[in-house]
């Protein structure tokens, strides 16, 4: 399995977990029955939940990126003297770089838009 295809594959998969998740939690909600029930009673509640969705997602992202360097190396072993298999691996590599500069951006705009909604402090 090629990395682009393992990095889709693992988005997606990401994806529906993190809906997954959402809806679980909303029908939790509406079983409860009661507004008091709710988590979320004043706007910090809503930006701790996004922090922590954010940091869920951080971390899920981090662990494909790791994985697909894993993956590379494995590429780079195998390659031997192969030079197509050595440049997949740089892709692979350049790649799953470009994965952990996305997750920190992420990580500095949530810390951006925490700021931003965090009106009075």
């Amino acid at each position: 399995m090629g990395v682009k295809k393992f990095l889709k594959i693992s988005i997606g998969a990401m994806a529906v977990l993190t809906i997954s998740a959402v809806l679980v939690s909303a029908v939790l909600a509406a079983v409860g029955g009661s507004p008091d029930s709710s988590p979320v009673k004043e706007v910090e509640d809503v930006v701790n939940i996004i922090g922590n969705i954010v940091v869920l997602m951080y971390r899920a992202f981090f662990i494909v990126a790791i994985s697909a360097v894993i993956w590379a190396a494995f590429t780079y072993l195998r390659g031997g003297d192969d030079p197509e298999k050595i440049k997949s691996a740089t892709k692979q590599i350049m790649w799953a770089a470009v994965a952990i500069a996305i997750a920190l951006v992420s990580v500095g705009a949530a810390k951006i838009l925490d700021q931003f909604l965090q009106t009075g402090k």
